[in-house]
């Protein structure tokens, strides 16, 4: 029986209850019974903690621009799930996704069409007495038959969790393997020590397939994390022969930054770029996909600077609204509240702003609130609104809240750092509630407002914002 969308919704939500469970086996047997698709894709493999998805944007952008059919598969979603599996059918795609951000996106039917040729698969396996997949490995699957009935020049893949046991990690040769900016996430899984997650990053490498690496030295990390890191991916490459391409701070200059975005010079190439994405990193995420399509001859230098302007990542520093204004971003571990505080510092410089933060439990809750709440900012923090993210992990609106308040009550004896008012920590009970609360904080004077935090709040945050602005 054939499934409908929300039944193939339905499925997948119900493979949420077997977990995260690392490893290849289940993947293998599942392609192996839908015809191996992977097997027909050109792909660029990426891994990274932070930035791995605004740099699979920007390629995804650059390769379309250079007239290439291409697929991008990214986690998480901010609004739709279909937002995950999207093919842009090169430059015309591309402006497309300008004017309705949903354009290229699996259509429901195709998504409904494939689960169920994915479930009788599954089915085929538990009668084989083999572990049920997991939710990521049955979505994989699914972007992977995608993909390939497609037919597309090539697919940007961005990992799960990891990159040595992830469910992507299936691919034989890919034509790059991409490792962005690397930091402390998910260390319950991937290991307590930077070099035990710059392993499980390496795992992605293959043997004489080029690979390209975000400088740590740029990164929030002690002297001795950055270079365990360089050594890891350093001699992976060297065991599998693969040549190591270093992208690095100045290798670029920046020329301007302002609200309406950034420019730069790709010195290796003379060519100015510009982005709209406001992120303090940004701009070494373009270089690092303008590096890969160059030296790979994938693109020309026109698609590159074309690709870079029309990249567009949702909830990534992104400014949802110029009065007030208001920005969204995803930032979910200390070493992206670091960046987020350095462009904020940026931007909001002798400014009041307006904090909504809502975390998962397993996160470095108290690490993140403090790299955006301190006594060195350059901004001045006018209220914190905490909520909960809609996620079983989510840590509680009121645990957060604590935490937050602790932090204030610290800066508040120290009458220097501006903190020294009254109570400024709020809750709200859901995401609506919190835009509410923020826009009425804003008040008449329209003080800015950031959000952080979880991906998983950032979709129904942007939207609660957009009905009220529009009223």
């Amino acid at each position: 029986m054939s499934l409908s969308y929300e039944q193939a919704r339905t499925y997948l939500t119900d493979a949420l209850r077997f977990g995260i469970k690392l490893g290849l086996h289940r993947m293998k047997r599942l392609m192996h019974l839908l015809g191996d698709p992977q097997d027909q894709l050109t792909c660029i493999h990426i891994a990274g903690t932070n930035g791995k998805g605004s740099v699979s944007c920007y390629l995804a952008s650059i390769l379309a621009a250079s007239g290439k059919k291409t697929g991008l598969y990214t986690s998480p979603y901010i609004n739709r799930l279909t937002e995950r599996i999207r093919v842009i059918e090169g430059l015309e795609g591309l402006k497309e996704i300008k004017i309705n951000e949903a354009s290229g996106e699996i259509p429901e039917s195709e998504f409904a069409g494939l689960m169920t040729q994915i479930k009788n698969a599954v089915e085929q396996m538990t009668r084989e007495g083999l572990e049920q997949p997991t939710e990521f490995e049955i979505l994989t699957a699914l972007a992977f038959c995608h993909f390939s009935a497609q037919s597309c020049d090539v697919v940007v893949l961005e990992t799960g969790l990891g990159g040595r046991l992830d469910s992507t990690n299936i691919i034989q040769k890919p034509i790059a393997c991409l490792i962005t900016a690397l930091g402390f996430d998910h260390t319950d899984r991937l290991g307590e020590t930077m070099r035990e997650i710059a392993a499980e990053k390496a795992g992605i490498i293959k043997q004489g397939v080029p690979v390209y690496l975000f400088d740590p030295k740029q990164l929030h990390l002690s002297e001795s994390d950055c270079h365990d890191a360089y050594e890891v991916i350093r001699k992976t490459c060297e065991a599998k022969q693969a040549q190591l391409h270093l992208v690095q701070q100045d290798q670029l200059e920046l020329i301007e930054y302002s609200w309406h975005g950034q420019s730069f010079l790709a010195k290796p190439y003379q060519l100015k770029l510009e982005t709209n994405l406001l992120g303090i990193h940004q701009p070494l995420n373009a270089l690092m996909a303008a590096v890969v399509c160059l030296d790979l001859s994938l693109a020309g230098q026109d698609a590159v600077s074309i690709g870079v302007k029309a990249a567009r990542w949702p909830a990534r520093m992104e400014l949802l609204s110029e009065d007030p204004r208001l920005i969204l971003d995803g930032a979910h571990n200390p070493q992206s509240c670091q960046a987020l505080r350095q462009t904020l510092d940026k931007l909001f410089t002798d400014q009041e702003i307006i904090l909504i933060a809502g975390m998962l439990k397993d996160k470095q809750t108290e690490d993140m609130l403090a790299a955006v709440i301190n006594d060195k900012t350059r901004y001045h923090v006018k209220a914190i609104v905490c909520t909960s993210p809609d996620n079983p992990r989510a840590l509680p609106a009121k645990a957060l809240a604590e935490q937050a308040r602790q932090m204030t009550l610290r800066l508040r004896k120290t009458p220097a750092s501006g903190y020294n008012g009254e109570d400024i920590v709020y809750t709200a009970k859901n995401s609506a509630e919190c835009a509410r609360q923020a826009l009425k904080l804003s008040g008449s004077g329209h003080t800015a407002i950031c959000a952080f935090g979880s991906l998983y709040l950032m979709g129904a945050l942007r939207e609660s914002f957009k009905r009220f602005l529009n009223q």
